[in-house]
């Protein structure tokens, strides 16, 4: 198989290792100049393989990754070091999120960010356990005026590891002066790169009711596993038809799915779209939603950019729409798409289009394109649907609730969308899942579903029916056990509160966060800890120190904490070891807590007690009777 052709001019494999090995602070052509002191920088990480596992605004739903994931083997305890000179200005122990993190201000005005640390340096651990016993939670942040707590360069910050998520890496970011994240492969951590991303489908998608793409209505799909390339079949249309790619990048033989640098888009040569991966801000997050064609089973990146995306680093428009928003305009067109990932290594297709006139469509072109409805049916008997980028009004709903989204109304949307709510019974493998999880329905279920959701935050929907009240006295939404749940992946999940009806009389009320089926459930089951009335034998640690990191004297020990159903309320978890208090980090990503027992503990038998509440304020309690062996 031949390597793919970069931008340079040469071939990927070879051209790419040379640039990043020779240059590792080399930037791609129209990428921000990284600061002239990246050779001084120091690698974040003590590995002397450089992988990624993420990569820098990588689709997350709802937001962008703000930075580089660190591949660490699977294993923990890898020293994270100070890039440059500076002082470290926050640091944060959360039981999600970032987990343990450290935020060093380095001289250069940029501010670094080390995420999901097993430990940190003794300095941070020791102010960090004094503010934790001070507040009598895990949950803890410091912040430090600049010069307080100085570092220099390669000097250890913590130990790598995976708190507060689902594996081991070190989250590693950059942000400049006004704390907005920046590309780190652009600010001198760029790693090695000979693969090219791949296109692996191109999707055409009808934005107009009167749209036709090779005479039918319906999307159509060109695809491959091993990626498309060259001269794809061309393809005929008809009014308004939006485009839409899977594209993925990878910089190593492991192949983890990455996010290229740079996407465009040319029309007859001229340059439509440009997505480029150089900076956001937090404030941005959301328009992450205009970014994606996201339905059930597909999530493709647009081709164009939607009104209201100001991301910095997108350029053109709605080029699809035309210049009358009927469409191109009749007659042949060559569509090419490229991507690029940040070494240079660069991968393009190109589409004969042949457009007709909307009012006079003309027979489909013959090729590869086949049919792939973009859709989310509501009602298989009534025929309603929905569609991304098609304007569903009203008169279209036939026995569902369908609500228009709008902007212009004051929804908390980016663009108009439509939401149809759908009321159904739970069927023997919901309710069975429920059961297990310990939740009993109280009120109604419905689907709550959209082909397009470019929310700026939850919107607030009916119930559609009444929620049981446990009391007279106790309204539903005054009820912490009552909550509505959303069913993903073979389980109900915590979607959030009741709340109480608009007006008198009305339905309750919940923050939609997400399309898909959703019910009323109260949780009255308490948390389940174990082990209980058994002991657990914990040793010496013998290492003592790692990279000059002092480590706990007596190994630290997992005690599970599980609830099925609302979850564990992290501020709840109260422990006490021989009657003294003891803060344990809760490891809820794994259904339990750490424990790390005082380094001047005697021998012996020692009683663990445990106490903690779910979401729902159900509480349980455990003693775990623990011996100290040498």
């Amino acid at each position: 198989m031949p390597w793919p052709r970069n931008r340079y001019g040469g071939y990927g494999a070879l051209c790419g290792v040379l640039l990043v090995l020779l240059f590792p602070g080399i930037t791609p052509a129209g990428a921000a100049e990284p600061d002239s002191s990246a050779a001084a920088l120091c690698w974040p990480l003590d590995l002397p393989t450089r992988y990624l596992t993420s990569n820098f605004m990588e689709y997350r739903s709802g937001r962008f990754h703000a930075g580089l994931d660190l591949k660490t083997q699977s294993r923990s305890g890898f020293a994270a070091r100070a890039v440059e000179d500076g002082s470290i200005v926050r640091v944060r122990a959360t039981p999600f999120a970032y987990g343990r993190a450290v935020y060093l201000l380095g001289d250069s005005g940029r501010t670094y960010v080390y995420a999901h640390l097993s430990r940190f340096n003794d300095a941070i651990r020791f102010l960090v356990r004094a503010e934790q016993a001070a507040g009598g939670t895990y949950h803890t942040r410091l912040y430090f005026q600049p010069g307080r707590m100085t570092v220099r360069r390669g000097e250890v910050l913590g130990l790598s590891g995976e708190s507060g998520t689902g594996g081991p890496h070190l989250h590693f970011e950059v942000r400049d002066a006004g704390n907005r994240p920046v590309n780190p492969q652009a600010m001198g951590f760029a790693v090695p790169d000979a693969y090219a991303p791949v296109i692996h489908g191109v999707r055409a998608v009808p934005a107009d009711s009167r749209s036709r793409i090779d005479g039918s209505p319906i999307a159509r799909l060109m695809k491959s596993g091993e990626g498309l390339s060259g001269e794809l079949p061309p393809l005929r249309i008809a009014g308004p038809v939006a485009f839409a790619a899977e594209i993925i990048d990878a910089s190593d033989i492991r192949g983890h799915k990455l996010e290229p640098w740079l996407i465009e888009v040319l029309l007859d040569g001229e340059l439509v779209y440009r997505c480029r991966n150089d900076r956001y801000d937090f404030a941005e997050n959301s328009l992450q939603r205009l970014e994606w064609l996201e339905v059930p089973g597909i999530r493709d990146h647009w081709l164009h950019r939607r009104s209201g995306n100001s991301l910095t680093g997108r350029e053109g428009s709605q080029w699809h729409l035309g210049e009358d928003g009927r469409g191109l305009e009749p007659g042949a067109h060559g569509l090419v798409i490229k991507a690029a990932d940040f070494a240079g290594n660069e991968t393009s297709v190109s589409i004969p289009l042949l457009v007709a006139d909307v009012d006079f469509p003309q027979p489909p072109a013959p090729g590869g394109w086949r049919e792939d409805p973009v859709r989310v049916v509501v009602d298989s008997l009534s025929g309603l649907e929905l569609q991304p980028l098609v304007d569903n009004r009203d008169e279209f709903c036939k026995g569902a609730f369908l609500r228009i989204l709008d902007p212009l109304k004051g929804d908390p949307v980016l663009a108009r969308t439509s939401l149809a709510m759908v009321p159904v019974d739970l069927n023997s493998d919901e309710l069975d899942a429920a059961r297990r999880q310990g939740l009993e329905p109280v009120g109604p279920a419905a689907r709550y579903l959209a082909a397009d959701w470019p929310i700026d935050a939850a919107v607030v929907v009916d119930l559609l029916g009444p929620v049981a009240a446990r009391s007279d006295t106790l309204a539903p939404e005054s009820d912490p056990q009552v909550g509505a749940y959303l069913w993903s992946r073979g389980k109900w999940r915590p979607a959030g509160r009741i709340m109480e009806p608009e007006t008198a009389g009305s339905a309750h009320r919940f923050a939609l966060s997400s399309p898909g089926l959703h019910a009323v459930f109260r949780d009255e089951a308490g948390p389940v800890i174990f082990p209980a009335d058994t002991v657990v034998i914990v040793p010496v640690d013998p290492r003592g120190q790692d990279h000059g990191v002092s480590l706990p004297r007596w190994v630290i020990f997992p005690v599970d904490l599980l609830d099925p159903g609302s979850g564990v309320a992290p501020e709840s978890i109260l422990t006490t070891l021989d009657g003294r208090a003891l803060i344990v980090e809760p490891d809820l990503p794994r259904d339990r807590v750490l424990v790390e027992l005082p380094d001047d503990l005697a021998p012996g038998r020692h009683v663990l007690h445990l106490k903690a509440a779910d979401e729902a304020e159900n509480e349980a309690e455990a003693e775990v009777v623990i011996e100290c062996r040498k």
